[in-house]
This record gives C-alpha cells, structure tokens and sequence, in this order.
C-alpha cells in the first residue's frame, strides 16, 4: 500500500448480483491504487479462491448462500485468519457488523453508504491496520522467543499504569515458578535486600529523571529464604514531553561471580596477611641476627683486639720487629672486622631504630649512604607529631632504605633528595634523584622486581607507589601512606 503502483487484489464475497455491481462500479472509481477485483457468491468457493490467488483484502456479505450472519465471518476467519476482513452489512446487521470487528474484522460497511472515497479509505486503513497489527504480533513473538530462550531474567514495566510484568526466568532466579510469583511490582521491591534499597531506588532515579544508564548489583531473597547477587541493566522510554512511560530491564544471575570475587578477596587478603607475617618473621629473623652479631660476635671480636694489645705490650724490646709488625696488622684487621660487624648489624636492623625513631634512624642511613656512595644527599622531615607504630617504623625505614640502595645501583645520580612529611590524612615519603631516568613502559628488570618489594611494602600499610620518570630526567619515587594505618599498623 506504500507504493502507488502496487496492485491490491480485492475478494469480493457476495451473492447478489446487483449489490455485487454497486460494489464493483464504486470499485472502479478508486484511482488511489489499482485494483484487481476477484468474485465469490459463496463461502466455499472464497476458500477456494483464497487456495488458487493471492489476496489482499476481503469485502464479506454476512448473508450468503452456505453461511449467515456472525457464523459468516467466524467460518472464513478460521480458514484465513492472516487477511484483513471488511464485513459488509445491512442497516439490520449493524450490530453484527460491531460484533465481527470485536472478533476479528477490520471494519464493516453499510452497502446503502458504499461510495468510492468510502471504500478506498476503508481498504486502505484495513490493509495498514491489518499489517501492523502483524507486525506487532510477530514482534510480541520474537520477544517472547527471546525471552523463553534467554538465560536471563526481565522485567517489563508500564510507569503509567504501574503495570510489571516479571518474565519465568526472572521468577526462576528467586526460585518460583511463573504461576507462583504475582506480577505486582511491590513483589520485587520487597525482595531486595534492605542493604541495597537505596543504591537500587537512586540508580532508578536518576535513569528516570536524568537518563544516566541503569545498571546496578543487588541482592535478592528467593523462595528458600537466602539471597541471591543479579545485575539489572536496563532502559526506559520516554514520550515527545520527556516522561518516562516503560522501562525494560535484564536481570542476570551473578551469584557465582560474586562468591568468586569473594573467594579471590579473601585468598588476597590471606596472601597479604601471609606476606605481612613473612616480613615480620624475616625482620625479627634480622634482629635476632644483628643482636648476635652486635652482641656476641662483636663482643669476641673486642675482647680479641684487647688481647692483641697486651700481647703487643709484653712484647720484649729485643723481640723482631717483625712480629711486632704482624701484631699490628692483625690489630688494624680486628678493627675492620668489628665495623664490618657493625654495619651489617646496622644494616639488618638499627638498633637506633627502636631505641631512637623513625627520623634519627633515617639521618643515620642518609649519612651512611652518603659516605659509602658519594652522592650528595638532602633531606627534608615534617612528622612531628605522628606516632609511628613498631611496625610502621620498619616499612618506612626499609622503603627508604631500599630505594637508596636502588638509587646506588641503577641511576647513575649525583644528588638524590629524601623528603618524609605529612598533612591532615597522609604520611608521604619521596625519594628523587638526577640520575639517567628510565621508561615508564620499560621491561622488566631487578630494577623493577626492587619496586615491586616496594610496592608490597606500601600495600602492608594501605598505601601505594607512585613512579615518575622520563630518560634523562632522573628517578622519583613517592609512598604514599595513610597516617591511620602507619599509627596502628600491627
């Protein structure tokens, strides 16, 4: 019908001849379209026509030969249900005319009103009405289908009538059949686990009133009395005023994923409480070494010095001066053995650390790493006032520390800057320096597997690493740690 040169076949089921003719002779006059003008008198001879052409539209008398009245049109609508039906009636029929349309016609015309401007409007509304009512219906079809085939679950809601309609896989997710769960929308809401009300009610809001996309995680109750996680995405519709009037959602069972989040959480959190208690077993592991060494070793080791000097000293006048040489060298090795022994204990765990802070352990180190390295360092402390815990003292004190010592093999640098200060909810530490820099995107090294111990550490205390560099512009590396967790870290 949307093409003017479309032929439009019209059976015309009627057994008067001179009604037949009026209808004809109006049918003639119909320029809008062409027509071609197929006749029946009865209903049988209709079906037969119906079996050997195609055919658009049909005019039906409801009075014929082998069938009358209403019995008529329902006799024809089963063998063509697909075609669309213009009842033709008497002024007595009207009634029946209305009742035909309730069960299925188009419309009906009263043959005493049949004119060509009437006729072609009426096929031509009869065709469109017809086509789009299929459309429509073989539309519904398809999202049924979809709906039956799909593992999801939907919702389709009319805002205007507050009409829902909760399709069987939707019921399925909370354990009911599609007969024992009411499509009243109330039925959903009261599932929804008090928790997330909220967060679900604002997500539909502000899809409703300012179109933002709706996709929300909550929980359900099914019918066993748990709670199940689904993700509802959906969309609404709105009118030429901007009102929402439908809205259409998927509802995805994420039950699953979620008690695998949950599971890979947890391992998570049982992997860091692993490395935590690893680093502190390997810190006491340190102590303990370094007390040894400080206390023991290095106790043997003065009181051997001592006893080179005695010897040294009961020496006589006449005895070689060359043993009075070698004396003298074991003396000046004793004295390198007891820094050595000094340094390594310092190095495993200053015992200033404990017995003096965070900061006077920090200064030490720099001084330390300055001699040994002969680079120039500043730096810059603003903590007052932050009472560092045991264990937080240790992670700082090592992320430092461990940045100097990849600062000493990897940059190259002159000068490097240590800066420790704070504000209202953060500790952060900086460590830079004017070395040859590297690539962000580089690929890894022991430089990076350094960082990545760094990273751990930062991690144990909630925190995080940020890395800012370039070729040729130096290294900087910034711990920034939240002070709540750096004064009950334990």
């Amino acid at each position: 019908m949307n093409s003017p040169d479309a032929e439009v076949q019209v059976l015309l089921v009627e057994d008067s001849p001179t009604d037949a003719w009026l209808i004809e002779d109006a049918l003639s006059e119909v320029s809008a379209f062409k027509l071609r003008l197929l006749r029946a008198e009865r209903l049988s001879e209709a079906a037969a026509q119906l079996r050997a052409v195609r055919v658009d539209v049909v005019l039906l008398d409801l009075g014929l030969p082998d069938a009358q009245g209403l019995d008529t049109f329902r006799a024809f609508h089963r063998q063509a249900p697909d075609l669309p039906v213009l009842v033709l009636t008497g002024l007595d029929d009207m009634s029946v005319g209305l009742l035909a349309i309730h069960e299925g016609a188009q419309d009906y015309l009263l043959k005493r009103d049949i004119e060509p401007s009437l006729l072609r409007r009426a096929i031509h509304y009869a065709i469109e009405r017809h086509s789009a009512a299929a459309a429509l219906a073989a539309s519904e079809e398809r999202f049924q289908l979809a709906v039956r085939g799909a593992t999801a679950g939907l919702w389709d809601w009319n805002l205007q009538s507050d009409d829902i309609y909760f399709s069987p896989q939707f019921k399925a997710i909370l354990g009911y059949e599609d007969h024992e769960l009411p499509n009243e929308r109330r039925a959903h809401l009261d599932a929804i686990h008090p928790d997330d009300t909220g967060r679900v009610r604002e997500a539909l809001n502000a899809h409703l009133e300012h179109r933002r996309p709706f996709d929300v995680e909550y929980r359900l109750l099914t019918r066993s009395g748990q709670f199940r996680w689904v993700q509802s995405r959906g969309q609404a519709h709105w009118d030429v005023a901007g009102k929402p009037y439908r809205m259409v959602s998927w509802v995805i069972d994420i039950s699953d994923r979620k008690r695998n989040e949950e599971a890979l959480r947890t391992s998570r959190e049982e992997l860091k409480r692993l490395s935590g208690h690893t680093q502190q077993v390997r810190e006491e592991e340190k102590a303990r070494i370094a007390r040894e060494l400080h206390d023991d070793l290095g106790q043997q080791l003065t009181a051997l010095k001592m006893a080179v000097t005695l010897l040294q000293q009961d020496l006589d006048v006449e005895t070689s001066s060359r043993s009075s040489v070698g004396l003298r060298g074991i003396y000046t090795l004793i004295d390198g053995l007891i820094d050595s022994v000094r340094r390594i204990s310092a190095d495993l765990r200053p015992a200033m650390l404990d017995d003096l802070g965070l900061i006077p352990t920090i200064e030490w180190l720099i001084k330390e790493f300055s001699i040994r390295s002969g680079m120039r360092v500043t730096s810059r402390f603003d903590v007052a006032g932050v009472a560092f815990s045991r264990e937080s003292r240790i992670e700082v004190f090592r992320i430092v520390q461990e940045s100097l010592t990849n600062v000493a093999r990897h940059s190259g640098a002159t000068e490097v800057m240590v800066a420790i200060e704070h504000d209202n909810r953060y500790c952060i530490v900086r460590i830079s320096d004017n070395g040859r820099g590297a690539a962000r995107d580089a690929s890894p090294s022991r430089h990076s597997l350094g960082l990545l111990g760094l990273r751990e550490r930062a991690a144990r205390l909630h925190g995080e690493i940020r890395i800012r560099t370039a070729p040729g512009s130096g290294f900087s590396l910034t711990a920034i740690l939240p002070l709540e967790a750096l004064v009950s870290a334990s």
